[in-house]
């Protein structure tokens, strides 16, 4: 029965892999885990926001339209002096001044010509995209780090139950040699039970031995498909020297100073929304006037156009940006206060 026990615990561990798997081919897997990929779109969708931005520069046209029935044609009351010298104080005339159908056709352009917020905003983003590669180094290289500690647990599981799997059969063959020495009375009943003993330990050794192994591998194919392969063909000095030091501050350190910079942006930008805004509006179009739906009748459209320069100034701004300042600076001495920490750390 025990011979029976050993002959399968022989065979369970063989895995059917295809091939080797080295430190090098398990990193070159990082890409497709879901972290990763979510940072990816995160820092691709950051740059498509940028772009966003930077086309505010360019002028928007569009085509505008509409046609319009007057089903009611709206009245307005006007003063009738206005049209008859003659008439009585404080009489009343009422006029149309609509027809029945009327339409409108052109095309409009507006542009912002200056805006004090725009390249502040773009430079948010960039700092946005600087800090989102940040994270994803930091999320490359702790997935690396975590799949190599899974795979160095399962060399060295490997290892033990390599070890423990040699020492049972050498228990194996010692308690059969005892057990026969005994049978011919050359060895004592009390031998021959600390050889069982032993035995039966070092069995219990193995199945831990193998248990160990089967968890480190369920572990390691949290980061890779190991069906498909033979062994690992690193062994402790290649994921030694696999395995680049790097100070463990270092990706909070690299954040820490893009957080500083978006804060002195954002202390910049928020001093500049004081600033006036100048917005170009425009356009060039007709319209149409008559009781009648005859749209193709040139005599009945009418030129319209115009050119428009909007100066907007935010007087209230100075009051309102205050709180907004103040809360800047306090985020700014925060991000001192915490790399100076993690720099004395």
């Amino acid at each position: 029965m025990k011979k029976f026990a050993i002959i399968i615990l022989l065979a369970s561990p063989q895995y059917l892999w295809a091939q080797s798997l080295s430190i090098q081919d398990l990193w070159n897997q990082y890409r497709g885990n879901s972290k990763y990929q979510q940072t990816v779109l995160n820092t691709q969708i950051k740059t498509q926001e940028l772009k966003e931005l930077q086309t505010d520069r360019i002028p928007v046209f569009y085509v505008d339209g509409n046609l319009q029935h007057n089903i009611i044609i709206p009245t307005t009351p006007v003063p009738a002096i206005a049209f008859d010298p003659s008439a009585q104080e404080g009489a009343i005339i009422p006029l149309k001044f609509a027809t029945k159908w009327s339409s409108k056709a052109g095309v409009q352009v507006e542009w912002k010509l200056f805006d004090p917020q725009r390249k502040y905003s773009e430079d948010q983003k960039s700092l946005e995209i600087e800090k989102a590669e940040i994270e994803l180094q930091r999320t490359e290289e702790n997935w690396k780090k975590d799949a190599t500690l899974a795979y160095a647990a399962v060399v060295l599981a490997s290892y033990q139950y390599q070890s423990a799997l040699e020492d049972s059969v050498a228990y194996a063959e010692i308690l059969q040699i005892t057990k026969n020495r005994y049978k011919v009375g050359r060895e004592s009943s009390s031998n021959y039970i600390s050889a069982q003993q032993q035995f039966e330990r070092q069995l219990i050794q193995l199945y831990e031995a193998f248990y160990v192994l089967k968890q480190a591998d369920l572990e390691l194919n949290n980061y890779i498909d190991i069906k498909q392969y033979k062994n690992l063909s690193s062994g402790f000095e290649d994921i030694k020297n696999a395995i680049s030091p790097r100070d463990k501050n270092y990706y909070d350190m690299q954040s820490l100073m893009v957080d500083k910079r978006i804060v002195d942006n954002q202390w910049i930008a928020a001093k500049r929304q004081w600033l006036p805004s100048l917005t170009l509006n425009g356009y060039l179009g007709e319209q149409y006037y008559s009781n009648e739906l005859r749209i193709t009748r040139k005599e009945e459209w009418f030129g319209n156009s115009f050119i428009n320069l909007a100066l907007r100034i935010p007087l209230s701004s100075y009051f309102t940006g205050q709180a907004t300042l103040r809360k800047i600076q306090l985020n700014s001495k925060l991000i001192d206060l915490t790399n100076h920490g993690k720099a004395g750390g």
